[in-house]
């Protein structure tokens, strides 16, 4: 009697853990959506399509991207905070809106209400001047601006983006004075710097692409550590002759805070995918950045915290204040 008692205790344990395996191995069981805190069209746009495509392909069910900007990247990400966390809402996060608005802006969440998956890709601030200013290399540039002879105008999007951040370090490990020169968007910096009416910018790498052949602008450096695939002629700053001027934006896919391991397995192996993928590889250089996979969540999760005690750090300069 024991015996037969102990074959159908084991036979429905059996059955049991097939059946939470089976629910387990069911995700993602209907579309997933995933948060872009900027609007359609943009470079963070973009690359989350190309992403969310892919993993469509890969995992069986639709990726949808809902587009909810504002705020700088904060409106999305904290939409995508407060969701329920099943695994079916995520957000493609960047260092803009997981690691630089909650040190410059009243936002409502922290790196702590998010769940860590992978990072997607990176663009590295590439150092651009006018042709005119006359300086063929990085060094020419910091014996300019650290002279003092001249006034020296950089441009950014605003207070506390990654261009006006990359040009108060410069000033500050150059011993430079260079002017900020803040505006409302890229496309007034890139027909300013282009006119010569401001002389240097430091961004991403995107934006500057398609003025480079024509002369119109000239790239003295890259704020990497390694040389970009997508400007392989160009050197980093060490190279150049700026040692630790390393400064660049990430994007990648992250979930609110407490959503299944089984959820977050399947979403990395479908990420680790994407990075081994030469298609999806080519398809972000067109976007001006480079695929970035990392080994594991823990990695990324890693990384981010990396970021944000670092930006914590250089926000703290009283030139990101808004006045």
């Amino acid at each position: 009697m024991l015996t037969k008692f102990t074959r159908l205790a084991a036979t429905a344990i059996a059955l049991a853990s097939g059946a939470v395996a089976a629910a387990q191995a069911a995700y993602p069981e209907r579309a997933v959506k995933i948060i872009v805190p900027f609007g359609a069209g943009g470079n963070t746009d973009l690359i989350a399509r190309v992403t969310a495509d892919f993993l469509s392909k890969d995992l069986g069910q639709p990726f949808i991207i809902e587009n909810r900007g504002g705020g700088g990247g904060s409106v999305g990400a904290g939409i995508a905070a407060a969701a329920e966390a099943d695994g079916y809402t995520l957000l493609f996060g960047t260092a803009g809106s997981i690691s630089i608005n909650p040190y410059l802006h009243k936002v409502k969440y922290a790196l702590k209400d998010f769940t860590p998956i992978s990072n997607a890709a990176e663009s590295s601030i590439l150092i651009v001047v006018n042709p005119k200013l006359g300086v063929e290399t990085l060094k020419e540039l910091i014996a300019l601006t650290s002279s003092g002879k001249q006034q020296i105008n950089f441009a950014s999007g605003g207070v506390g983006t990654t261009a006006h951040v990359a040009g108060v370090l410069y000033n500050e490990m150059t011993d430079s004075n260079m002017v900020h020169i803040p505006y409302k968007g890229a496309g007034e910096v890139i027909n300013d710097l282009i006119a010569g009416r401001v002389q240097v910018n430091m961004n991403n790498i995107p934006s500057f692409l398609p003025h480079l052949p024509t002369g119109e602008l000239k790239a003295l450096a890259v704020a990497r550590k390694t040389r970009s695939a997508l400007l392989p002629d160009v050197p980093t700053t060490k190279e150049a002759g700026l040692d630790n001027f390393v400064l660049g934006s990430w994007y990648g896919l992250m979930g609110p805070a407490g959503i299944p391991q089984e959820a977050v397995d399947v979403l990395f192996k479908g990420m680790k995918a994407l990075g081994e993928s030469p298609e999806a590889s080519e398809k972000f250089k067109s976007l001006g950045v480079e695929l970035t996979v990392d080994a594991s969540p823990a990695a990324f999760a890693e990384y981010l915290n990396e970021q944000s005690e670092w930006w914590g750090k250089v926000l703290q300069n009283p030139a990101f204040k808004k006045k």
